[in-house]
């Protein structure tokens, strides 16, 4: 994420001398990674990328933290001016309020209740720096939660107090189907993985840590407020926020854990711009729950340990000054230090190799030493799957075949018109659009819809895809298997004629013919299912008339539906050699009526069988129930004579007879 923080703001918190394009260079180099320095009215403002571990960096005062660290390593004084906070005593709870967790859905809860407040716009600096920071200003009440949030890297919320019905704040799990409004007037369903606030009445009034709802926010009549702070469990906040695609700057921080601290420290900071800005009194004691506070855990590393994996020889002294000038607690040993990481950093230092990150970086990786790599590459040896598929694409794409890629997900529209099963595949809990909602179980609706796009630029399309599909596996991830799809529009023989070539490049021999299971998207009369050993190898026919209509295909389609994987498992890379025949072979076409429903593949079985100088059986046309075939004979011991090839001839005619 990318945070915006003007200059003149830095400084409220940084004492130093140093310019914008300085602090951009060194800050870059060993920190965060300023992008842009750009120059606004009397001002600059910093661009800053902000890595998703490092959270306690998302503002004016973590950027500040990491420059008084950062910048002495450049000869440059720094020091860190300290959070101006109020003195709060105890006063009666003139205004009751109750705060509820009784499942322990946060962290830590927060809660002051103010009264007379004067609603307004905000003082002119602090519109300037919302704006600078990108954040619009809307009103002084509104305004100091986003400059807390901005300025000190932990979300708020205010409440119009006389909105609360009970004057309770319940936190609890969303029921399935219930349903609130949130303030950009959004209207949104729950589920029961939701974290909500219930007044007491069962009315939700806020999604914490994520949005307020349009029912608790303060008005141009609001008189009491009650400034409210969570520290979330970011889980929920992820999912609820990605689920109902409500991706505020709150959540954004909220899920990524912020520190539960420095909640407490922007409360008291809340209360003191309440106090300057809306002339607001306190009304009830500051509420803290925060049944199970953090602790942090020692982390033991050897000075050596740490020297190793840089490359270089840091003395101790240095390594507890570069630790220390982090905030990090450090007893010191003979040949070992014990780090304890401050509340701020508890999420992303856990390991010894995160302190020798956190030295390398604050050193600064420019001064390491560079090395080159040195030693043999090493070879990577190709699996049968490597293998297996540069051999098919390579085959396909010399056979004159266009390859395509598509989506991993599709709609259920696409899957309803393709008559695949909705069910049968893993829906997608937060998909960008309706298009992408579902994790495909085949590539045929995709390559469906990809030749009707393109079919009035090429009425002859052969395409094909080999790409993965995604089986349910109850609970676990799905498996992922490789499937290939052709596409012709010629004829069946040609399709099955490719799939064939591509079984016999690959050495799968002994398989046989099926025409029963057929899927619903092929023509029932029209298909062959090719099978070894109980696998399926491929489905190989004409697409349904249903299905070519509703995806308006104009020219029949044949498709092949080939399961990869199996393909992979039967391959077998040893070659046959076969000698050339010295005796040429003899030639003849041969017209054969036959009877009913009988397929040429087992026409072609036959006939191989009846005679063993039957060389090859090659299918020409049909015309009715005549079949033309084209058989070679070939005798490998003598020349064959007409007489001979002629007898045999006879003897095929009268099988079939």
């Amino acid at each position: 994420m990318n945070i915006l923080i003007p200059d003149s703001w830095l400084r409220d918190y940084l004492d130093s001398d140093i310019n914008p394009d300085q602090l951009k260079e060194y800050l870059s180099l060993c920190g965060p990674s300023v992008e842009q320095v750009q120059k606004t009215h009397n001002d600059y403002v910093y661009n800053i990328e902000i890595t998703t571990n490092r959270i306690d960096m998302a503002s004016v005062y973590g950027i500040a933290r990491e420059a008084k660290a950062i910048l002495p390593r450049f000869g440059k004084t720094a020091i860190l001016k300290p959070i101006e906070l109020p003195i709060i005593e105890d006063i009666s709870n003139k205004l009751p309020l109750e705060v509820v967790d009784n499942d322990h859905l946060c962290n830590r809860l927060l809660a002051v209740v103010m009264e007379d407040v004067k609603i307004g716009p905000s003082p002119k600096y602090i519109r300037d720096r919302l704006e600078m920071s990108g954040v619009r200003s809307i009103n002084n009440l509104i305004d100091i939660t986003n400059y807390l949030m901005l300025e000190l890297g932990h979300p708020s919320h205010v409440f119009d107090y006389d909105r609360i019905k009970t004057n309770k704040l319940i936190l609890r799990k969303a029921k399935d189907g219930e349903k609130l409004v949130t303030l950009d007037d959004k209207l949104c369903q729950l589920t029961e993985n939701d974290v909500v606030i219930d007044d007491g009445t069962g009315r939700i009034i806020d999604l914490p840590g994520i949005m307020g709802t349009s029912n608790s926010v303060v008005t141009d009549n609001t008189k009491r407020i009650v400034l409210f702070i969570e520290s979330n469990n970011p889980l929920y906040i992820r999912k609820t926020s990605m689920r109902l695609a409500l991706r505020t700057l709150a959540a954004t921080i909220n899920e990524k854990d912020p520190d539960p601290v420095m909640a407490k420290t922007v409360l008291l900071k809340g209360i003191k711009l309440y106090q300057e800005i809306a002339s607001a009194k306190l009304a009830h004691n500051i509420i803290d729950i925060y049944p199970k506070p953090r602790k942090a855990t020692d982390i033991s590393v050897n000075i050596d340990f740490i020297n190793k994996r840089l490359g270089i020889d840091l003395s101790k002294n240095e390594i507890i000054e570069i630790l220390k000038s982090l905030n990090f607690n450090i007893k010191n040993y003979k040949d070992k230090v014990v780090v304890s990481p401050p509340s701020f950093r508890l999420s992303d230092v856990n390991i010894p190799e995160d302190i020798v990150e956190e030295v390398a970086r604050i050193y600064g990786y420019h001064r390491l030493p560079s090395k080159l790599m040195n030693g043999n590459i090493p070879i990577r040896h190709k699996s049968n799957e490597d293998v297996v598929i540069s051999k098919t694409k390579t085959m396909l794409k010399y056979w004159g075949n266009t390859e395509i890629y598509s989506y991993s997900f599709i709609s259920s529209k696409l899957l309803n018109k393709s008559d695949l099963p909705v069910n049968a595949c893993l829906c997608l809990k937060n998909p960008l659009t309706e298009e992408f909602q579902y994790m495909r179980t085949s590539l045929i609706p995709s390559i469906l819809q990809i030749v009707k796009q393109n079919q009035h630029y090429n009425n002859h399309l052969s395409l094909f895809e080999l790409a993965k599909i995604y089986i349910i596996n109850n609970h676990s991830l799905p498996n992922e298997c490789y499937q290939l799809v052709l596409t012709n529009q010629n004829s069946f023989y040609d399709l099955k004629g490719a799939v064939t070539g591509i079984l016999q490049e690959l050495g799968i021999e002994d398989y046989l013919e099926s025409v029963t299971n057929i899927p619903d998207f092929f023509h029932p009369k029209q298909s062959v299912i090719l099978l070894k050993n109980n696998d399926i190898l491929a489905t190989i026919g004409k697409i349904h008339p249903n299905t070519t209509t509703k995806f308006e295909i104009i020219n029949p389609l044949f498709i092949a539906q080939i399961n990869f994987e199996n393909l992979i498992k039967y391959y077998n890379p040893i070659k046959k050699y076969n000698s050339i025949p010295i005796y040429p072979p003899v030639i003849e076409d041969i017209t054969l009526k036959v009877k009913g429903a009988i397929k040429v593949g087992q026409i072609r079985s036959e006939i191989s069988k009846i005679n063993k100088i039957i060389y090859k059986v090659e299918f020409v046309s049909q015309y009715k129930n005549n079949i033309t075939l084209q058989i070679t004979y070939l005798d490998k011991e003598k020349n064959l004579s007409k007489e001979e090839v002629k007898l045999i001839n006879h003897e095929i005619i009268n099988y079939f007879s």
